[in-house]
């Protein structure tokens, strides 16, 4: 499985990501309850504006990623600019039925977590269903943990969570990957000889 990940703007491929945006929010209607939306214009208001200005919701410094697996479209992660703090929310981790299991998400955060280092944001915030058990302990696995609400009005309940940058090793460029770890994290100092 060959898995690429790209920028849906500056790759064209915005197609792409308003269809996978508009298969996760179906989903998450059908899973809460609500009727499933036949194409964005079904969807509540808010979920269609944003399916409607995708590049809007997603502007720099934020981001909407695709993955595509063996050429074909797989999956996406957005991270939308939240004001003030040099903050970013994740938001609509996605990945299609047919490409799960096979580290798709994992790679979708990688890609997201680098791209907050790039840009120099220092604290990525997300919030889930809480019946989303199984991607409550992915996100708790990279790192995640609970913090205070940062949206108010939500019409379901959620769960809120945070992961901040740790300090990066160097001064010199943006921050590596690894400068996203899990606050338990911190990487063990080289032994003196």
């Amino acid at each position: 499985m060959n898995v690429t990940i790209v920028g849906a703007f500056p790759a064209g491929r915005d197609g792409d990501a308003a269809d996978l945006v508009f298969e996760y929010m179906a989903a998450t209607q059908a899973e809460t309850g609500r009727p499933v939306p036949a194409g964005p214009g079904e969807l509540p208001g808010v979920l269609r504006r944003e399916c409607r200005d995708l590049a809007s919701v997603y502007r720099p410094p934020g981001t909407l990623l695709i993955a595509d697996c063996d050429g074909r479209p797989a999956g996406c992660v957005g991270l939308a600019a939240r004001p003030g703090l040099r903050t970013l929310e994740v938001k609509r981790l996605y990945v299609r039925p047919a490409f799960r299991r096979g580290g798709i998400a994992r790679a979708l955060m990688s890609h997201a977590h680098e791209h907050a280092a790039r840009h120099g944001l220092t604290r990525l915030v997300l919030d889930v269903l809480p019946a989303r058990e199984a991607v409550i302990a992915f996100y708790r696995g990279l790192g995640y943990t609970e913090t205070a609400p940062f949206e108010a009005g939500s019409p379901v309940p959620m769960i809120y969570l945070e992961r901040p940058r740790t300090a990066p090793r160097s001064t010199r460029g943006s921050a590596p990957i690894s400068a996203w770890a899990p606050r338990s994290w911190p990487p063990p100092l080289p032994r003196r000889r």
